[in-house]
């Protein structure tokens, strides 16, 4: 940990400790003679929590960690490590300018724990290079047996050019974190058929299928990067969901959305051939959402039109499901699931649904079950689970999760089923009205028929993102699970910067109301 890091952390654990010492003494009863009689120690809160990544000059957002699927004690975090301000810009919009196009405006920082998250080392992803100088959108995850991939979207910068490109990439690591390889090449607008003049090796990076025509402008066709694990092949599936095609609109400039997916062998060595995660006859209209099973690669995505067959008119909710890595694809409309009016691009919680429901997943424990979540906002918000035990073919009714008092919202969930034992966690943040939230958290042993009560994580409501402040955004939040905790990493303004915190809770701490 640099003194840096120290530094930072400890001023915060100072203010905490100040104001709960604070609270203790209040708590004293005077004694005759100026002396106090000792309380009892103020109660332990169920979570741990505490900021783990960002400081005042460079912030951090969308983060995501993942937990070692062989050593529990071992997890790493990655944040969008940006700057809180741009040099020339003066307060109060200290973010006057486009951080874009500034080298290293976005870092991965990062931190590793070898004891459970009581103790972390920091540093920065080695993955920027060359032209490369910026990386936002973090993603992490790890192979069934250890191997831990990290990654973000390696961007060129430009003062003068509009949309610079770039990519998703990622580095390995087969010693838990120890050492990273090289990088390893992703979906990217470094094409044969882009737009772009590079000096890189455009034939190393994985190649678009040739019937595709994806948009090469922004951070399309790359955007907003996923890692989903099969553990029972060992496919690892990288996906990215905030892609554009003009293939089938009647216009050059008419994008619509399109969302792709390339497929690792050999353990996110290499990757292979991107193709959408769509078909011409099933046109998405809104970012895709995608999940391994055990020998399967599952979507869900609202959908413009469907073929004739089906006997419905769209927009409509689709389920697809492959057995073959994506080559050949199953589809069928969700009749079950009523759309609220359709927004085209429209984005669900995590990536998925587009204005219908998202948050697609697998368990890695049970074959053929999947579940995914909608939002409700009466008579409070909150969300509902959806679960089927037979590849997508029937489903479950809604469930609710329980609301949370005074809330009015319900945003940035984190949903996912344990390797260790297929329990399935969800965070998310409460908001309040002025746009103050706090992080909330339930569990179901049982695939979503029954959930415990909301456990909050988060000890204290954390301010709205200042818009002057802070330059990142905080699309995401991240989960994951071991056998006996569950752990989530969110945005938070509350040392008075957008920071990534940490936080984690047991799994026997949730209490479910007795049948």
């Amino acid at each position: 940990m640099t003194a840096k890091t120290k530094t930072w952390i400890g001023t915060i654990l100072a203010s905490i400790a100040v104001i709960g010492s604070a609270g203790w003494l209040i708590a004293q009863e005077l004694q005759p003679g100026g002396g106090r009689q000792a309380a009892p120690p103020p109660p332990k809160p169920i979570s741990e929590e505490f900021l783990l990544l960002g400081d005042e000059t460079r912030g951090s957002g969308e983060a995501q960690f993942v937990i070692d699927p062989t050593d529990a004690n071992n997890i790493i975090g990655t944040g969008m490590g940006t700057w809180q301000a741009i040099p020339g810009c003066e307060a109060p919009n200290v973010n006057c300018k486009d951080f874009h196009n500034f080298p290293n405006s976005t870092w991965p920082v990062s931190a590793q724990s070898f004891d459970g998250g009581r103790t972390w080392k920091h540093f920065v992803l080695p993955i920027l290079e060359g032209k490369r100088t910026r990386c936002p959108d973090p993603f992490a995850g790890a192979t069934k047996d250890g191997i831990m991939l990290i990654g973000c979207e390696p961007r060129e910068t430009d003062p003068v050019a509009i949309d610079p490109p770039g990519g998703t990439a990622l580095l390995r690591s087969e010693d838990h974190g120890k050492t990273w390889s090289k990088r390893v090449e992703g979906i990217s607008s470094y094409t044969p058929n882009g737009k772009y003049k590079t000096d890189l090796n455009i034939r190393s990076f994985p190649q678009f299928a040739a019937d595709l025509k994806p948009y090469f402008g922004g951070n399309s066709p790359w955007d907003r990067p996923w890692l989903t694990f099969d553990d029972k092949t060992g496919t690892i599936y990288l996906t990215s969901s905030g892609g554009q095609t003009n293939i089938d609109t009647g216009a050059p400039d008419k994008l619509r959305s399109q969302s792709y997916f390339t497929v690792s062998k050999d353990k996110a060595k290499s990757f292979g051939t991107v193709y959408a995660l769509d078909a011409p006859d099933w046109p998405q209209s809104g970012r895709v959402n995608a999940a391994a099973g055990l020998g399967s690669f599952a979507e869900i995505y609202v959908v413009s039109k469907v073929p004739a067959s089906e006997g419905v008119s769209c927009p409509c909710q689709v389920f697809g499901i492959s057995y073959d890595e994506g080559k050949t694809w199953s589809r069928h409309v969700m009749k079950h699931i009523t759309l609220p009016a359709a927004v085209p691009g429209a984005r669900g919680g995590g990536g998925g649904g587009g204005g219908g429901i998202g948050n697609l997943i697998a368990d890695p424990t049970t074959p053929g079950r999947f579940s995914v979540m909608r939002t409700v906002n009466t008579p409070a918000p909150h969300y509902e689970i959806s679960t089927s035990n037979d590849d997508g073919k029937t489903w479950s009714p809604f469930m609710a999760v329980g609301s949370v008092p005074e809330a009015t919202g319900v945003t940035k969930p984190a949903i996912m089923y344990s390797r260790f034992g297929g329990v399935l966690g969800l965070t998310w943040k409460a908001t309040y009205p002025g746009g103050s939230f706090d992080v909330w958290s339930v569990i179901s042993k049982d695939a979503g028929k029954t959930f415990s009560a909301p456990l909050r994580v988060s000890h204290e409501k954390s301010p709205a993102r200042d818009y002057y402040r802070n330059s990142q955004q905080d699309d995401n939040d991240g989960i994951d699970m071991t056998k006996d905790m569950l752990m989530t990493i969110w945005g938070d303004s509350r040392a008075g910067f957008q920071a990534s915190w940490f936080g984690k809770v047991a799994l026997s701490s949730y209490q479910f109301t007795a049948k």
